[in-house]
């Protein structure tokens, strides 16, 4: 009987605690969730009293952690910045003991801006690859407009595009406009390519030695041997390329003559009156000149401190005024480690070389690219006339082997003069509205071994105000001693 007894009491048992078992439940709070294009975290609360799992939908733009519990879990959602034009969804399933909830996730498109931001570059002449930044947190695409205007490359951080060399002699415009990938226009973005590669002030006249040294033991200055040069330097920032920089001297010179002779020549306001013109060579980005750094051209490129003990060691010039063709009983002499400036005209019968009384004035220009000597000495020759009026007489000459550099195309110019018995500077007032030299008198005895060199503000730049009566310190000692 106690036997029957305990069996019956263990069914009842077994019985009352079939009968005590909780169901399983499973919920989801919230049950959507909303992201901006900017991505971020957010969490969903997963109530249940069982082990839950997910199943995302396979999207590699979210995370999901963690992916499994068991009963009261927050889970944590990931999505990254989001950059294209319509919004994206996706499905995660959560699943217990056969219940499933779903979590639905949207992440919405970008805001685009009002109105389209407005851009301007300005661009060099030679061929090049430039970069821009692009509109941040859009998937875009851009509509190029211009002849000669290309894209390179586009990515989440930079445009890159190219730009053919402009030989048009003009500048030219471009626009880039950049898109969201359904037409919302995010940036209008204009260029300017100029026809040069520098433009006006970026490269100066930074110093010019012309009065060369006195040669121990004689009275003769070592300048007639070349013991001369002009010194140009970058005040940018960036690296420029003096390809094609011309140098010119003066048809003018400043003085009248002690008998009081002196060949008054026409007004030229706007262009530039010279008979000497030199190039630097290259093809566009041959000679790069870091910011802040200089060029040395010498007359002639000779080391003059070891020849005669005074004078500059010109023997590391960048370039010198080299004239193959000249006179044979007066020969130039070329260093051939220093490249030679390409002649394009000259007035000397022999070889070059400055005024070493500082009757001379002196400019950097830059013609539009494609401008060749022949092209220049065709197109730019000084028609007029020269006219004397000396002791009763009258004279007038034509002016013959000089050429007109417009003042546009001139980067830099120096007007020299002396003091005493000036005439006419030989610049106009647009390039030069003064003068510098290293005396007030003419041959000055003591004139030798001095330069003009530009002076620095406060800041450590270049003084250029376009007068040199204020820019330039005078009877400093040449930087190249």
């Amino acid at each position: 009987m106690k036997k029957y007894l305990v069996i019956l009491l263990a069914a009842m048992m077994i019985v009352a605690c079939k009968k005590e078992k909780t169901a399983p439940t499973l919920s989801l709070s919230p049950t959507d969730l909303e992201f901006s294009s900017k991505g971020g975290s957010k969490t969903v609360k997963v109530q249940t009293n069982t082990d839950w799992t997910l199943t995302p939908d396979g999207a590699d733009w979210y995370t999901v952690s963690p992916t499994q519990g068991s009963g009261v879990t927050d889970v944590t959602v990931t999505l990254n910045e989001y950059t294209d034009a319509s919004p994206r969804t996706a499905r995660i399933k959560f699943k217990a003991e056969g219940l499933v909830e779903t979590l639905a996730i949207v992440q919405t498109r970008p805001e685009t801006p009002k109105d389209p931001a407005e851009l301007s570059y300005s661009v060099r002449a030679y061929a090049q690859d430039y970069t821009v930044p692009a509109p941040k947190g859009f998937t875009y695409k851009t509509v190029l407009e211009g002849e000669g205007l290309s894209l390179v490359s586009s990515d989440q951080e930079s445009i890159v595009l190219h730009f053919d060399a402009n030989t048009t002699g003009q500048s030219r415009n471009f626009t880039v406009t950049v898109l969201t990938t359904d037409d919302v226009r995010l940036e209008n973005i204009s260029f300017k390519q100029s026809c040069r590669n520098v433009e006006p002030g970026e490269f100066l006249i930074d110093e010019v030695f012309f009065s060369g040294f006195l040669i121990p033991g004689s009275n003769n200055s070592d300048s007639r041997d070349g013991d001369q040069y002009i010194k140009i330097t970058n005040t940018t920032g960036e690296t420029l390329y003096a390809d094609g920089v011309m140098v010119a001297i003066s048809e003018t010179n400043s003085q009248v003559a002690s008998t009081g002779a002196y060949w008054a020549y026409p007004a030229l306001p706007e262009g530039i009156g010279v008979n000497t013109i030199y190039e630097v060579p290259g093809k566009g980005t041959d000679v790069p000149v870091g910011g802040g750094k200089s060029i040395v051209l010498a007359i002639s490129a000779q080391n003059f401190k070891a020849e005669n003990g005074v004078g500059c060691d010109l023997s590391k010039a960048d370039f010198e005024f080299y004239d193959a063709e000249g006179n044979d009983n007066f020969p130039d002499t070329d260093n051939p480690d220093v490249p030679n400036l390409n002649s394009w005209v000259k007035s000397s019968w022999s070889f070059t070389v400055l005024h070493n009384r500082g009757y001379e004035s002196y400019a950097i220009a830059l013609a539009p690219v494609g401008t060749t000597s022949e092209s220049f000495m065709k197109e730019r020759a000084w028609i007029g006339k020269r006219v004397m009026d000396f002791n009763g007489y009258h004279f007038e000459r034509d002016i013959e082997k000089a050429y007109v550099i417009p003042n546009d195309w001139v980067l830099d110019a120096v007007n020299c003069a002396v003091i005493e018995n000036l005439g006419t500077l030989a610049f106009n007032a647009t390039v030069d509205a003064g003068y510098t030299n290293v005396s007030t008198i003419d041959k000055d005895p003591d004139r030798f071994g001095k330069s003009v060199l530009r002076k620095r503000g406060g800041d450590g730049k270049i003084v250029d105000t376009n007068n040199s009566t204020n820019d330039f310190e005078v009877c400093t000692a040449p930087t190249m001693k």
